[in-house]
């Protein structure tokens, strides 16, 4: 009834300042009818369903930051209305109101719109961008929790967290339906968790949203239980489901994201019921199955075998029943390429043409357009493409980094790459400029110092621990590369620590 009022009254008495161009019914369908075509002035209760009205305007707030926000509410305690001048609504207007009250409020929103020089919106290519990010977390989470890549370089991290890398949690919310698991989903989510300096690195993966939040433990954590609850009532609203979550401890060494997703997992399993912990290992397993097919799918594209593609196109898409995975599809077959060949910025510009065409089409058209492009990506890559060298090259040393531990072959991996020990050897050698024989030893050297100076370990049990089991090869191994014996090394270390 208020809304119909609400607009009775701008039509009337504003028909040349305002176009109405849409109403919600909720918070979270406001921010969803302000990614469609952004308002110059949102009208807005403090109690809304799904999301608040001073969450509603925070968000809004950081997406459209010269857009005008009204207030009207029944709320007048000195909390919201202090909140709500430091989002910077323009007024704040409390029922009940007669209409020279209403009138005098639009008069001073209009005079606000009227000193600005233009509308500030977001573009396509800051939409475009943020789409992006949002495949990329999802890529790299994929990479980090399912195949342990990139432990042994936290500079990774680096490129999506913008150098933050004091402090983070995980935290996990669970069940989140697959019908409302989007790119506006994400941004509902984040925008909740992102407050202060907070940085999100986000994803969904089947039922299961999930988030690190890095930031300084003092200062940007404070909010972190609020929004936690105002997430979980966000998505019980949205799917009519109980939303269980959980949290793991502060983390700060880069290399154990796998152990603070577990420690989040392990927190959420203790409080979930019985049916909703079988619920979640089905989750686990169905998408570990959907990741492992997503595999498939790129060695097919590298390895340029073209009539498997159709195949295993379809067998992934016929077990989603929503456009997010066709979409990620396609933003895999790209990368693929700029994996082999280099020129990420060219792939992801190929990516977004395509996206939009696939937009276009629906069931068996879109199968048909997916296949068309990954045979033109694994055209695009040669006949040579599954011997490309530094593909190889890099897919060899992320083995070393892994498994340096075990007693690890060239052939073992030639194998495991489905080349030959010679071409793989003649690669590595080729673009490392080094043999793999020499790069194995100087990794496990390298591991060797980093745990003489953080352990008490023997000679012997760093030997084992670097995959070395003779002691005497160990520490002939260890004096050839670092110019010392450990036994020297670790009474150096020893007395640099005293002395500092």
């Amino acid at each position: 009834m208020e809304r119909t009022y609400l607009s009775s009254f701008i039509q009337k008495n504003y028909p040349q300042d305002f176009q109405i161009i849409g109403e919600a019914r909720d918070g979270s369908e406001v921010l969803e009818l302000s990614e469609k075509m952004q308002a110059d002035l949102y009208l807005l209760d403090i109690h809304m369903p799904k999301l608040d009205g001073l969450e509603t305007a925070e968000q809004l707030r950081e997406r459209q930051p010269h857009a005008s926000i009204l207030f009207i509410t029944s709320y007048a305690e000195f909390a919201y209305v202090k909140k709500a001048l430091q989002l910077g609504v323009v007024d704040y207007l409390l029922k009940p109101y007669d209409d020279a009250e209403l009138q005098e409020a639009m008069e001073k929103i209009l005079d606000t719109l009227n000193t600005q020089q233009s509308n500030i919106s977001l573009s396509k290519e800051e939409g475009e961008a943020t789409q992006l990010t949002f495949l990329k977390h999802h890529q790299f989470l994929d990479k980090i929790l399912l195949d342990n890549e990139n432990w042994h370089n936290p500079h990774a991290l680096l490129l999506y967290q913008r150098g933050r890398l004091d402090a983070y949690k995980s935290v996990i919310l669970f069940p989140c339906s697959k019908a409302i698991a989007s790119d506006k989903l994400l941004q509902i989510i984040r925008g909740i968790f992102c407050k202060r300096n907070l940085h999100a690195l986000l994803s969904v993966r089947g039922e299961e949203v999930l988030l690190f939040l890095f930031g300084d433990r003092i200062r940007d954590f404070q909010e972190l239980e609020t929004s936690i609850q105002r997430a979980r009532s966000f998505l019980r609203d949205e799917t009519g489901m109980e939303i269980f979550s959980g949290l793991s401890s502060f983390y700060t060494d880069t290399h154990s994201l796998l152990e603070a997703y577990e420690e989040a997992s392990s927190f959420l399993l203790q409080i979930a019921p019985p049916s909703l912990v079988a619920r979640f290992d089905e989750n686990q397993k169905g998408y570990e199955q959907r990741y492992l097919r997503e595999k498939q799918i790129v060695h097919a594209i590298s390895a340029h075998k073209d009539q498997e593609l159709p195949s295993l196109i379809n067998e992934y898409l016929d077990t989603e029943n929503n456009k997010d995975p066709d979409r990620y599809l396609l933003f895999l077959i790209h990368m693929t390429r700029a994996e082999i060949l280099g020129n990420e910025a060219e792939a992801e510009k190929a990516f977004l043409c395509d996206l939009s065409s696939l937009e276009k089409f629906e069931g068996s058209t879109s199968q048909d357009f997916l296949h068309s492009v990954a045979f033109d990506v694994a055209q695009a890559l040669g006949e040579g493409g599954a011997y490309h060298n530094v593909h190889l090259v890099r897919k060899t040393i992320r083995f070393i980094q892994q498994h340096y531990k075990d007693k690890i072959t060239l052939q073992e991996i030639a194998d495991t790459l489905e080349v030959s020990y010679s071409h793989l050897s003649k690669c590595f050698k080729r673009v490392a400029g080094t043999s793999f024989n020499a790069f194995l030893l100087e990794t496990r050297m390298e591991e060797a110092i980093h745990l003489f100076s953080s352990t008490p370990l023997s000679i012997a049990e760093v030997g084992k621990q670097v995959g070395i089991d003779d002691p005497y090869y160990f520490s002939k191994s260890f004096k050839k590369y670092s110019g010392v014996s450990p036994r020297e090394f670790v009474a150096m270390h020893a007395l640099s620590r005293e002395n500092s």
